[in-house]
């Protein structure tokens, strides 16, 4: 696997640096979930399974969508194609990164990974025009990576307030593929049992944080499980 080399942007440095648009996934093409952010529940979980994954470290947990149904497996990039309407943010402004400079800082800087076959200086997207200013493109990117982490914030305060109410259950999903039964372990889904039986108080509370809709949504998008089976299943 190719070394990453991630820098921070530098407009000197990078004066002349483009993106290219050709092969934009790759980063992406073996990875079987991807984080998601609140705000994301509606769109990606119209085409996605939207689940939960628990961080052992903090025992927090992580809202995702699910590409595969196995480790390195990514059934929705076809050769080298992205196979859905909706691309999840945290996909999207690849090779551009954020990053610390220094691990106690609190600030984030703009890096690009040199390493990534899409920075080059012959074609796609210049980062930075003639006079050093930065193009539209670059700002677009900057101003969606700094949302990112604006709605990750948010996104860890809705997780922490399902699972203070106890809502965050774990579920072994249970697949047949060819006639075969697998279980996906490591899953974790809103008790939709448990949260019918939240009292008016707590429920009210998650409907004025505007999180009832994304709960519903994650709760809906679970039957895109059977479109990854399919996506999976050996051809007739």
């Amino acid at each position: 696997m190719e070394q990453k080399k991630v820098v921070p942007l530098n407009k000197q440095q990078h004066a002349k640096t483009k993106i290219s648009n050709e092969n934009a996934f790759s980063h992406i093409a073996n990875e079987h979930m991807l984080p998601i952010v609140v705000h994301e529940f509606v769109v990606a979980g119209a085409e996605f399974p939207v689940v939960f994954v628990k961080d052992s470290q903090n025992d927090s947990f992580q809202p995702v969508v699910l590409l595969g149904l196995a480790a390195n497996q990514n059934l929705i990039i076809e050769e080298g194609k992205w196979q859905a309407l909706y691309v999840p943010r945290v996909a999207r402004n690849y090779p551009l990164v954020l990053v610390q400079p220094d691990p106690d800082s609190d600030r984030l800087v703009v890096a690009v990974d040199e390493s990534s076959a899409r920075v080059n200086e012959n074609e796609g997207f210049p980062l930075f025009k003639d006079d050093g200013s930065e193009t539209d493109y670059l700002a677009d990117r900057k101003k969606q990576m700094s949302d990112y982490v604006e709605y990750s914030q948010m996104t860890r305060g809705f997780s922490a307030k399902l699972k203070s109410l106890g809502l965050i259950k774990e579920q072994v999903l249970t697949i047949t593929v060819d006639g075969e039964p697998r279980n996906i372990n490591g899953i974790h889904m809103v008790d939709e049992k448990k949260l019918n039986e939240l009292d008016n108080d707590a429920f009210l509370e998650l409907r004025k944080s505007g999180f009832l809709t994304a709960i519903y949504a994650h709760l809906m998008s679970l039957q895109h499980t059977q479109k990854l089976v399919q996506k999976l299943a050996k051809p007739a």
